[in-house]
């Protein structure tokens, strides 16, 4: 009885007071939680120390310890504990301990009881880093996790960085970043939002140390910034490093993107004098240095694919352009280096350019010269515009990279020196969706219609994808898409491409048997067919963070709207319009005979950060739009 009331005792009081037993390789025992911690926290980093001792230039070391309480199945991915390995780093110590919620040991884990596998990324033909790691499946929650590490690196161009804070739900108990550096090499370092937050800086002569403690989980909010733009990081470089054993030296990205010219790029460019008269006979025709590069960019795309070899300084060096030519095949670095090759056998000036992919935006940054970025992509310079390539696609259209790579920093690699650029920002007045419709209805509810859908610029990016997809799935993208018409059949689908002018044309048959709803003697019709805003907002009594809308668009809509045989249209809405300084907004229905409704609407959404105080007025404008776009139409029966 004793027993079980002491159990009850302990779940009831487990989010305010959690016991982890006394050992002899950390500092905690008997410690009170403080509940601002465990509110809203799927796991807390109890304690974290990272030390990276840089022994010379071709060697650091990182010593890590740490200790996670996972409250439930959503936070068991902080506590996640594996090192990565390959032939420059090794793993000199593993070690993990496993504890219940009453800090009794569940199990020890030892480096020998590490599973080992290959990071392999799904792409890559040959890759040699690897990892030992190990999954814990917990019987109950909580459980509290001691990871402890040792690893060392022949390569020292990147540093591993300080992230006390990896993501919502995570609270951050103590977390402590050492940089033990007793031969005084030259260091660099980029605090980024330090300035929020309360940080504990000592410095010495050969020492430099960074705690912070007590930090409450964060909630995700809708249009937030990245969650790296609002946590504190320390980045840090050396001047003069190593990298798979290239030496290497840089403090300014004019002289680091030099050593990467130097070092990485140059005299791998070289094609054979067949290839060059092949291209030679390729840009025949052609009058203008852009034609002869969309020529060339077409030529890469029907001739190569894209596939990654990984081994030593392969992650960061291109293959030859002539094992491309060979081979036929390349990743990021390679064929963007291929490419650039067939640009210089024509006298067009061309640049290797590093940049974080993804759509998620994330900058090279300007200010701090280090290894960064996970892709590569290639800039023509041309007269008053910079052309960009993505030369990884076999279906992109030439001079649009889409928002895989659009409007962030970027590092331009040139024999001089790098500089930094930033890729092309596609304007809402760009970003086009225009569809049109004829709709005829039945008496007995039933719908069909012939659909277009043309878009371009970043419309074009997120609707092109569709053509890829077998037909089955490509009917079932479009039932997902207009799921609130019951019933909806495809009846027919056909695609335009029209790559020069980066244009999609969706031509669609539709049918459905009950769209509209019958009341008494009256049908009940919602004009807005196929362009329904369905997103959802929530509100926010506090928000905490700005208003992002990251990219901005325009939606116009025009259908021809025929009612069923032996009903007339009765009283028409007014015209709705919205003014705002996040869009506009318009819906109207006239009649266009007697039977016969036209719709119209335009939404136009810019892009840009607003105050946290705006985003209530944002939600406002969507609500409002959604509610407009389901307005329905009374038909009467004669």
């Amino acid at each position: 009885m004793q027993k079980k009331v002491l159990l009850l005792l302990v779940v009831v009081c487990l989010f305010c007071y959690i016991k982890v037993s006394a050992q002899d390789n950390f500092d905690i025992q008997d410690t009170v939680i403080d509940t601002i911690l465990t509110r809203d926290a799927n796991a807390i980093v109890r304690s974290e120390e990272v030390l990276i001792e840089i022994n010379s230039i071709s060697s650091v070391t990182v010593k890590t310890k740490r200790i996670v309480t996972v409250l439930n199945k959503f936070g068991k991915g902080y506590a996640d504990s594996f090192e990565r390995y390959s032939p420059s780093t090794k793993i000199k110590k593993l070690q993990a301990i496993v504890y219940d919620a009453f800090g009794k040991e569940i199990k020890k884990y030892k480096k020998n009881d590490f599973s080992d596998r290959s990071i392999y990324d799904g792409i890559s033909l040959m890759n040699d880093d690897r990892m030992k790691y190990f999954e814990h499946t917990p019987l109950s929650y909580p459980y509290t996790l001691e990871f402890d590490s040792e690893v060392e690196s022949s390569s020292t161009a990147f540093i591993q960085p300080w992230r006390p804070i990896l993501g919502y739900r995570l609270s951050v108990e103590k977390s402590v970043y050492i940089i033990s550096n007793p031969n005084g090499l030259s260091l660099r370092f980029k605090e980024k939002n330090f300035e929020d937050y309360s940080i504990e800086i000592n410095n010495t002569e050969k020492e430099i140390s960074y705690k912070i403690s007590g930090i409450s989980a964060k909630l995700p909010e809708v249009y937030s910034p990245s969650f790296s733009e609002m946590v504190p990081s320390l980045r840090i470089a050396m001047n003069d490093f190593s990298l798979e054993g290239v030496q290497g030296s840089g403090t300014d990205w004019q002289s680091f993107g030099k050593w990467q010219y130097d070092k990485l790029l140059s005299g791998r460019d070289e094609i054979s004098p067949e290839t060059i008269a092949k291209i030679n006979e390729l840009v025949t025709e052609t009058t203008t240095n852009k034609e002869k590069a969309k020529k060339i960019y077409e030529y890469v795309q029907n001739k190569t694919r894209y596939i990654s070899v990984q081994l030593g300084i392969g992650g960061w060096m291109p293959f030859l352009a002539s094992d491309v030519d060979r081979l036929g095949y390349g990743d990021c670095k390679a064929l963007t280096n291929y490419t650039k090759a067939l640009l210089d056998s024509q006298n067009i000036p061309s640049y290797y350019t590093v940049v974080y992919g993804g759509r998620d935006r994330e900058n090279i940054d300007p200010d701090f010269a280090s290894m960064q970025g996970n892709h590569v992509i290639l800039n023509i310079p041309n007269e008053n515009e910079d052309i960009w390539l993505e030369c990884t696609s076999q279906t992109m259209p030439f001079n649009f990279i889409g928002d895989f790579t659009d409007n962030r920093n970027v590092l331009v690699i040139k024999p001089e020196g790098g500089e930094i650029k930033k890729t092309k920002k596609y304007k809402p007045e760009e970003n086009i969706l225009h569809t049109v419709a004829t709709v005829h209805f039945e008496s007995d509810k039933s719908m069909k219609a012939s659909v277009q859908r043309v878009s371009q610029g970043l419309e074009y990016d997120w609707k092109n994808g569709v053509q890829f997809k077998n037909p089955k799935d490509q009917k079932l993208h479009y039932k997902e898409h207009w799921s609130y018409i019951n019933n909806l059949a495809i009846n027919s689908i056909q695609f335009n491409d029209d790559k020069d002018a980066i244009k999609f044309t969706e031509n669609l048959e539709v049918s459905c048997t009950s769209y509209v709803k019958k009341v008494g003697n009256r049908l009940l019709l919602a004009p807005n067919l196929f362009s329904r805003d369905k997103a959802g907002m929530p509100k926010y009594e506090n928000r905490n963070t700005p208003l992002v809308i990251s990219r901005g668009y325009i939606n116009t809509d025009e259908y021809t709207i025929d009612i069923p045989q032996g009903y007339v249209i009765g009283n028409l809405p007014e015209k709705k319009s919205i003014q705002t300084e996040f869009g506009n907004y318009t819906f109207e229905l006239e009649k266009g005979n007697e039977s016969q409704i036209k719709f119209k609407r335009f939404l136009k959404i810019v892009d840009g950060t607003f105050s946290k105080e705006k985003y209530e007025q944002y939600r406002q404008f969507r609500s409002e739009i959604k509610k407009t776009d389901n307005t329905k139409i009374v038909l009467k029966q004669q």
